[in-house]
């Protein structure tokens, strides 16, 4: 909120990554040193927050909510056909739900 307290913010951060820059290799060689499980675990907390707040815009309206999750779901579950990856198939099989409730809510109009 302080414009002149950004600066500092940016130098701070400016001088955090020369350092990380600096010892990349060694922060390398040490997270290949961990099991790789904690690695993923590392990165899976890491993206809690990340996750968290998708979901929760995508399941915000009510509309689109069946379709949201079943995009999630699909994508998450890694199935591969055809060579073809899990998101590919969670974005089509998010498509086809939300095209099957638009249909369904035209023809009940109609």
């Amino acid at each position: 909120e302080d414009r002149s307290r950004r600066y500092t913010a940016a130098v701070a951060c400016g001088a955090l990554y020369v350092v990380v820059g600096l010892f990349g290799a060694v922060v390398t060689g040490l997270l290949t040193a961990f099991p790789q499980e904690l690695v993923i675990a590392i990165a899976g907390l890491a993206l809690l927050g990340t996750i968290g707040g998708g979901l929760a815009t995508a399941l915000r309206e009510d509309a689109h909510r069946e379709a949201a999750l079943i995009t999630f779901l699909v994508t998450l579950s890694g199935v591969v056909i055809a060579g073809v990856g899990s998101a590919f198939w969670g974005a089509m099989a998010g498509v086809f739900t939300l095209f099957v409730q638009q249909y369904g809510r035209r023809t009940r109009g109609a």
